[in-house]
């Protein structure tokens, strides 16, 4: 997430210490930070690494076309020789959007764009065409590919209840944002966030479950690990909910990050506030 460093120089770092995945997230900028463009960066990643897996987190559906996307997916997956996943969000950020001249739909929307969107893009990666005739999308695209690979994994975002019901039965992995009340308004609330419960992520994979019982899971973290005054501020805040097993010493946070293997969470990818959280983490987890 961070312009100052080169792409493929920092994945290049990241497989040494033994990462599983890598990924790269999809905004122009953030109240805070601007970021790297997505594909170029994903590309970068991809040609300068050699086993470990790439992904994106999450192209931001509110920016691209679904098309564009496919399209992107297809060559990323070429570029890394098959070591390419697919991750799909339905944007977020409110600021970025209307920065840009675009529009920022209601809630009700970005969720029927997004469930759309991805029945799309699964047509395309696995068959390189799409008729679609939807209340947010018309579509009638003839070629897209290469498809001379197996295609990319598609993973989708979901957080609330219409994004788990309408986006998991078309995705391979369904990585669970606990967190999307938080982001609900358009920007990161951390209060929202600190008051989430452990009871919240046991609802959703029983929701998903319910709905595919074998399809992988996985769970969208943003973390701090450290001991600075910053992330014990945070940690402060969390307090004893969900949120709180992420902000920390490195040891607290790997814990629970290890917790969400007993909830049956095969992949956490973290999204930690300062990027020397990875650093830190490193040792305690690979």
């Amino acid at each position: 997430m961070d312009v100052s460093v080169r792409p493929g120089e920092w994945a290049l770092q990241r497989e040494s210490e033994g990462w599983h995945v890598l990924s790269v997230a999809d905004h122009f900028y953030t109240d805070h930070r601007a970021f790297p463009h997505v594909w170029v960066a994903a590309s970068a990643m991809a040609s300068a690494t050699t086993d470990v897996t790439i992904t994106t987190s999450f192209v931001n559906n509110l920016f691209r076309s679904p098309i564009e996307v496919a399209q992107a997916a297809l060559l990323l997956q070429k570029v890394s020789e098959g070591r390419f996943e697919l991750g799909v969000g339905a944007g977020w950020a409110e600021g970025e959007i209307l920065d840009a001249g675009m529009v920022y739909p209601p809630p009700r929307d970005r969720a029927g764009m997004y469930a759309e969107a991805i029945q799309i893009i699964r047509s395309l990666i696995t068959e390189g065409t799409c008729s679609f005739d939807g209340e947010y999308y018309k579509v009638d695209t003839k070629s897209v590919g290469p498809l001379d690979l197996p295609a990319p994994k598609l993973i989708g975002s979901v957080g609330g209840p219409r994004t788990v019901r309408e986006v998991t039965p078309h995705v391979d992995r369904v990585e669970i944002k606990a967190s999307s009340a938080s982001t609900r308004g358009g920007r990161l609330d951390l209060d929202v966030m600190a008051d989430i419960p452990e009871e919240h992520l046991s609802s959703m994979i029983k929701r998903i479950r319910d709905i595919n019982p074998e399809i992988q899971l996985g769970m969208f973290v943003l973390c701090n690990a450290g001991t600075d005054s910053f992330t014990n501020d945070l940690e402060s805040k969390m307090g004893d909910n969900l949120y709180g097993r992420f902000f920390g010493s490195p040891e607290k946070v790997a814990d629970g990050l290890l917790w969400l293997a007993d909830q049956g969470i095969s992949r956490a990818q973290l999204s930690p506030f300062d990027d020397t959280s990875l650093d830190r983490l490193a040792p305690l987890l690979l």
